[in-house]
Parts: structure tokens; sequence; C-alpha cells
């Protein structure tokens, strides 16, 4: 329920209608034709009003889609959308580079007015790519480059968002000012709703790591274990006779309070335990190796192998010995 309400509260806020109210100004002018003179005023009037941080809103909001440039007998249709979006990136985004991104464009632009308004100077197309080909294979420019398509997205998506963002204000009668603050609350608030709904998922869904010994223990002590290992040794499973000696050790070591009693421990983790005990870790170290190879890795066990095993059950004192010693005559 707490995420369904996350992801309303992102669609209320974030799928406003296209058909709001839109802001004062903001309508794009009227696409005029310009002579040369007054196309090189305009690009001029652009480049000197992006300085000045008050007047990017209103200059945005004064361009035209396109610029219709007259020279002669042709007419030049100019796009302004990148001059736009680099206005934007600067209104929103003061810190980025796209204030020297728009200088270079906008000179770049002045150029090619002045090569137009002088065709003498103008040079021969193929000299000028050979010429710009051999500039930018130069060591300085090799790490230049442009925005990438996930910049141009990612831009394109936040303007979106803060245009809409501008139209719910305006409607509210909410100041600039005010209404940034409360933009970027509540886009925090949704990311962290994200994240909280995403942590949520992930928690329920996976699984907590077991690190308990594949089975619980039959009975309490290393009694019980050793009667469950001498039973399969009788009829021949010596694979799960070593399986019940292994745990008939750590039982014995438990009953005679060496290692602490906790069956979630792995084999490792008890030997560990016995660093201060160095005869009784040795002991179970044999007996461990054994067992985790015939248990965890399969491996066949012949009755000899379990003998072993047994031998070292008892020299710990978990079973007596099967042979007791005679008396020299």
């Amino acid at each position: 329920m707490r995420s369904r309400i996350s992801v309303l509260a992102i669609l209320l806020v974030f799928g406003l209608p296209a058909h709001a109210q839109t802001p004062v100004g903001s309508e794009p002018a009227t696409p005029s034709e310009l002579d040369l003179q007054s196309y090189r005023r305009e690009l001029a009037r652009v480049e000197q009003a992006s300085k000045n941080p008050q007047e990017i809103s209103e200059l945005r909001h004064s361009l035209p889609e396109t610029w219709m440039v007259k020279d002669g007998d042709h007419v030049y249709s100019v796009p302004t959308k990148e001059i736009s979006d680099a206005l934007w990136q600067i209104e929103h985004n003061p810190k980025k580079a796209a204030a020297g991104q728009l200088e270079a464009r906008l000179k770049s632009m002045q150029r090619q007015a002045e090569a137009l308004s002088h065709p003498g100077l103008g040079t021969n197309p193929a000299e000028a790519e050979t010429k710009l080909k051999k500039i930018l294979a130069l060591g300085e420019f090799q790490d230049a480059s442009g925005p990438s398509a996930w910049d141009l997205w990612r831009a394109r998506i936040n303007r979106w968002i803060f245009e809409h963002i501008v139209r719910l204000l305006n409607l509210l009668h909410i100041s600039q000012k005010t209404g940034n603050t409360i933009a970027w609350v509540v886009l925090f608030l949704a990311v962290v709703s994200l994240f909280y709904v995403v942590y949520r998922w992930l928690t329920q869904s996976s699984k907590a790591v077991d690190f308990r010994a594949e089975v619980e223990p039959k009975v309490s002590d290393a009694r019980g274990w050793i009667q469950d290992a001498l039973a399969a040794a009788d009829r021949g499973d010596f694979r799960e006779a070593v399986h019940c000696a292994y745990w008939a050790s750590v039982a014995h070591l438990e009953d005679i309070r060496i290692l602490p009693r906790d069956r979630a421990r792995t084999p490792r983790e008890s030997l560990r335990l016995l660093e201060q005990h160095p005869k009784e870790q040795g002991l179970l170290q044999a007996i461990t190796c054994s067992f985790e190879l015939i248990w965890y890795g399969y491996r066949p066990v012949s009755a000899i192998e379990w003998a072993g095993t047994k031998e070292q059950l008892e020299k710990m004192g978990c079973l007596q010995a099967s042979i007791a010693p005679t008396v020299s005559s």
C-alpha cells in the first residue's frame, strides 16, 4: 500500500496535463525574415543578454523557433533550439559549462554570417573541412567531446519536469524562489520514496543466508551421535557413520565445555574456537577433513576409512577403545 501511494504521488506531481496554463511571456516569437545585418545584430543581442542572469528567461522565451535569414535571392532557415536549450541549462544549472558552449556557438554563427556578408573571404568547403580535421587531430582536442545521448536525454527530462512544475506554481501564484524550494523538496521525497520501495522489495524477496549446519542434531549429547554412528557402520552406511561421528566429536567437546553449545557454527568456525586447545583441535581437524570430503565432496568411503575416524573418536574420549590393552605374561 505504501509503494502504491508513493507511485501515485509521483504521477500526480509529474503527470500534469499538457494543456495547463502557460506562464506569461512563454510563447515563442513568430519567425520573421531578417537580412544579414539584422541577423548579426540579433546574434550579438543574444550573446550580450545571455551574460545577464536576470534576462535569460525573457531572452529564451523571446526566441522564435527559427530565424529566417534572407541573403539576396536565398533564404536560410536557422533553428534556435540549440540556443534555447543552452539558455535553459544556464538558467537552471548556472555552474555547468553551458555558458561557454553557448558563447562558442554564437561566435561560430557570427563567423558564418560574416562569411555570407563577404563571400570573397570564404574558403573552399573541401579545404575548410580538411583544415578542420587537421585542427581536431591535434593533441589538445583529443579529449574534447560534445554532450552524449544520455546527457541530451537527461536534459530533456529535466526540462519537461521543470516546465510542468513552473506551470503548476504559476497556477498556484507561488513565487519563483518558493517554487524552486518546493520543487526540490518534492523531487527529493520522490527519490527517497522510490529508494524505499526498492529497498523493501529487495529485503522481502531476498532470503537470508543461512549458515546453520546441514542438519539439526538428533539428540543433544555425544552418546546419541555415537550410537547412530555405530548403527550406520553396522549396516554398511559408512558415509552416515562418518557424518554422525563428526557431530559426536563436536557434542563431546561441548559436553566438556571446551566448545560453546551452538549448532549454527560451521566446521571451520569450530576449529578456530579450539586454538587454545591444540590437542583437541588436532583431533577434531582430522575428523573434520574426513567429514568434509565424504559428506560435502561425496567421496566414497570404505570400512578402513571409517576405522580411522573411529580411532580418532577413541583418542578424543568419545568412544572406548575396541581392543583393551592386554597384560604381558
